[in-house]
């Protein structure tokens, strides 16, 4: 059983090849809170971008996963593909504490990322992160339902918060939590 939010004890380190088989059961068990990639997707994410990934844990048990990478269009943007939260954690931060450990990690000028409208939780994540970081936002379509053809995908709103002038939001956000 989850602690309080004050007294969750956790630790975040980058994702592993060998969490893989975990991540995978938590994004499926979280289905439709998250969109399922292929699990090759997921082996790809921690051999080439282990180093913008994250996991949260309690003990040895996965409860989060933050994937993302730097756009090599985009140097000074981290983009955020996808985050879960196990059902039992969320609601406690974990979320937008790992997008501001990613942010701080690279040291990226510009956070995006891209929500369904049905997403609420998400949406309002990237809104109080931008508040966090005292930045501006944007948001805009950017792949309509019509680009998915008929698979019944939903559009794409995506999310740019920056530019993100100074760093401190992971050491204040903790505080806070």
């Amino acid at each position: 059983m989850p602690k309080s939010k004050e007294t969750l004890d956790f630790k975040i380190r980058n994702v592993r090849i060998d969490d893989v088989k975990e991540v995978y059961k938590l994004l499926t068990a979280n289905k439709p809170y998250v969109g399922l990639n292929s699990r090759y997707t997921y082996f790809l994410l921690a051999r080439d971008f282990y180093d913008t990934c994250l996991v949260a844990l309690v003990g040895d048990r996965i409860i989060a996963f933050s994937s993302g990478y730097i756009s090599p269009n985009r140097p000074n943007t981290f983009f955020s593909w996808e985050v879960v939260v196990h059902k039992d954690y969320r609601g406690k931060g974990l979320q937008k504490l790992l997008l501001l450990q990613q942010l701080e990690m690279t040291g990226a000028e510009y956070l995006e990322g891209t929500v369904n409208p049905s997403n609420e939780a998400s949406r309002k994540n990237f809104l109080k992160i931008a508040k966090i970081l005292s930045a501006k936002y944007q948001e805009k379509i950017l792949f309509s339902k019509e680009d998915f053809e008929s698979d019944g995908h939903e559009e794409e709103i995506l999310y740019k918060i920056g530019p993100i002038h100074t760093f401190q939001a992971t050491n204040s956000y903790i505080s806070k939590a």
